[in-house]
């Protein structure tokens, strides 16, 4: 895996050669990082079915955008489409939300989760609207992520029944994943 180019230099008058080395190690290679670091936009493309009283991972099948410094990004539309894997330890945003067709009865939610397991004061739960769908925006949230950790946007429901995720324009599910700042 790639690694976050670290600027802990320090530097000694008559003493540290201003050399290319230097200049990639310290300058170059953290500039191009920031200025291209690791981001995902990714949309529902299928309506999926929503078990009743069950957080589901979302499935994204379209891309907006999906990159990182060494072009290769952290989302597939292959395999395990709902999720996002960093492939740089640190800090990432998270945004994003999901529409639930038309029901009165129960709730309907969405949550983070990483690896598998919900994100403390990750989640939303809204009453359902009579008529159209019910969006639930995704609480922003700053979470960090190790090499290899993913993150997930999970969504339920709970009107007794099993119901559909809405993919038609701007009610498409949608997560936003993007690297922020090593740690502390």
């Amino acid at each position: 895996m790639p690694a976050v180019p670290e600027t802990k230099a320090t530097w000694t008058n008559g003493v540290d050669a201003l050399s290319s080395t230097n200049l990639h190690a310290y300058l170059r290679d953290p500039l191009r990082f920031l200025m291209h670091k690791p981001a995902a936009v990714l949309r529902q493309s299928a309506a999926q079915s929503l078990t009743s009283a069950t957080w589901v991972p979302l499935t994204m099948g379209t891309e907006d955008l999906d990159d990182d410094p060494d072009g290769a990004g952290g989302h597939s539309t292959v395999s395990n489409t709902s999720r996002y894997t960093a492939r740089y330890p640190g800090w990432y945003w998270l945004g994003g939300g999901v529409t639930i067709t038309a029901n009165a009865t129960g709730t309907r939610g969405c949550r983070w989760a990483v690896n598998g397991t919900p994100v403390n004061g990750g989640s939303v739960v809204l009453p359902p609207t009579g008529s159209g769908g019910t969006r639930v925006p995704a609480r922003a949230h700053l979470v960090y992520l190790n090499e290899g950790d993913y993150v997930e946007l999970q969504g339920t429901q709970s009107s007794g029944g099993s119901l559909n995720t809405i993919v038609i324009g701007e009610e498409q599910a949608s997560m936003c994943v993007s690297w922020d700042r090593l740690a502390a």
